[in-house]
């Protein structure tokens, strides 16, 4: 497995992956499945340097996962803060794809403007919580059933890695 800087290339994947999750799960909180050209400026939004980047896991040619760091809110006041997101291919779930990309991601952002990372997880997912914990997150909350997607509600725990 190697972990590199999203490519034009990726897009596909990224979505495919990202789709999955939509359909399957409460990782995400959007309940329609996207495209490339929908999520372009989403794309658009991401450097190879910076506060703001994607990077992938490959094995051969097979996009693994991806992370990201994402701007918190557009406000200024948050500018050096940034959210991350870690999404795996479901074949992939438990196999260090996850750690990968989070360890790469984060030595990437060692020496950009970021005072603060925090990463929201919408529970239950043990998983997840337990890898944020590894990187040096910590909790800070929960958002008790503040959202819904399908017929349940959703909560989630919010971390922080003071930076």
């Amino acid at each position: 497995m190697q972990v590199r800087t999203a490519s034009p290339d990726d897009q596909q994947p990224i979505v495919d992956i990202y789709n999955h999750h939509v359909r399957s799960g409460f990782a995400t909180f959007d309940v329609a499945q996207t495209s490339v050209a929908a999520r372009s400026d989403w794309f658009g939004r991401f450097a190879d340097t910076g506060p703001h980047q994607l990077v992938v896991a490959v094995g051969g040619a097979e996009v693994l996962g991806y992370a990201c760091s994402n701007p918190y809110r557009d406000h200024p006041a948050f500018a050096e803060t940034v959210e991350l997101s870690v999404y795996v291919s479901p074949e992939q779930v438990g196999r260090g794809v996850g750690s990968a990309l989070y360890s790469d991601l984060l030595e990437r952002l060692r020496d950009e403007p970021i005072h603060r990372i925090l990463a929201a997880i919408a529970l239950p997912n043990d998983g997840s919580v337990a890898l944020h914990r590894r990187f040096g997150f910590e909790e800070i909350g929960v958002f008790d059933e503040y959202a819904r997607k399908g017929d349940r509600r959703i909560s989630s725990v919010w971390m922080q890695r003071r930076w």
